[in-house]
């Protein structure tokens, strides 16, 4: 398994309600997680978030996921 899908298949299986991918345009990675439908009471929250790395797109998961201990800092 090379790293890319390892990598992917680690953060699919830690957020399963966000379908992660990898985009590497212009040979630059680029990690989007999209999720959705959101339900009526999540409408004001982002369904789509993305990272020029993976580790930050855990960050940015982990602060827009409802529930989380970064989420709740906020």
């Amino acid at each position: 398994m090379s790293v890319l899908a390892q990598m992917l298949a680690e953060l699919r299986a830690e957020f399963p309600d966000w379908r992660i991918t990898c985009t590497q345009p212009l040979g630059h990675d680029r990690w989007w997680a999209t999720r959705g439908p959101l339900v009526r009471e999540h409408l004001d929250e982002r369904g789509t978030l993305d990272s020029t790395s993976a580790a930050g797109l855990r960050e940015e998961i982990l602060r827009h996921t409802p529930g989380t201990a970064e989420e709740s800092a906020r």
